[in-house]
């Protein structure tokens, strides 16, 4: 495998915190050399709210909210720290282009303006848990030259749709 550039959606790293499926997939991107992931600043702001929505939910407490909140902020720099993982500035560029992305998928903000950074980055994919952006992945790979990959993939999928 080639070096290759992929961008993790913030639904593809609270499946990596939160034990959902997928989680393998985003681990074996952190640990593949010839991978190189990013993200943007924004994941950060969406997993604090995945996290405040468990909370409000009572589906875990405030004070496990709180740990696991400071632990995936710990884990973020730690990768970074490492190069496994480069988190992204928003630009106003990246804005833009969002608005752009809005009004031509229908999208959300924040699944336009993760579409906008990755576009920007120059990124083959993203890897998404996100019925938004799986319904859209042909019309995006199209006009954008962005692939959309499911974190259901298996990991030897994925390799080979890497390759392509």
């Amino acid at each position: 495998m080639r070096k290759v550039k992929v961008y993790l959606e913030s639904s593809a790293l609270w499946n990596l915190y939160y034990g959902e499926p997928g989680a393998d997939l985003i681990e074996f991107c952190f640990n593949e050399s010839e991978i190189i992931c990013f993200s943007s600043e924004w994941s950060s702001l969406e997993l604090a709210r995945g996290i405040q929505k468990r909370v409000n939910q009572e589906e875990i407490t405030q004070i496990e909210g709180e740990n696991l909140r400071k632990f995936i902020e710990v884990d973020l720099q730690t990768l970074v720290s490492k190069r496994h993982l480069f988190l992204l500035a928003i630009s106003h560029e990246n804005i833009e282009q969002a608005k752009n992305y809005i009004h031509t998928y229908n999208l959300y903000s924040s699944d336009a303006l993760h579409l906008a950074t990755a576009v920007q980055e120059g990124t083959k994919g993203m890897l998404v848990d996100d019925y938004h952006f799986n319904r859209l992945n042909r019309q995006i790979e199209e006009i954008e030259g962005q692939n959309i990959w499911s974190i259901t993939l298996e990991i030897q999928d994925f390799i080979e749709r890497l390759n392509n």
